[in-house]
């Protein structure tokens, strides 16, 4: 594998699991409804964290894909 490939790899990693909290605030909240401003930090804190994994996965795969796409290593 190569340095890129590793790099996508560990960002589909923080991506997985910053989905995987995501998703267990929504079923918490499904299930018992948590409040108060801790839950609301927690929440923002769980959104930015996914939407940066998912912007950097993104980056990182649109990268190296007009890197293949061009003929560069």
């Amino acid at each position: 594998m190569t340095t890129g490939a590793y790099r996508v790899a560990r960002a589909a990693g923080c991506l997985k699991a910053t989905f995987a909290v995501a998703v267990g605030m929504n079923l918490v909240e499904a299930v018992w409804d948590p409040g108060g401003i801790a839950w609301r930090v927690a929440r923002a804190a769980a959104s930015v964290a996914f939407t940066l994994a998912l912007a950097a996965y993104v980056a990182l795969r649109v990268r190296g894909w007009r890197r293949a796409r061009s003929g560069r290593p």
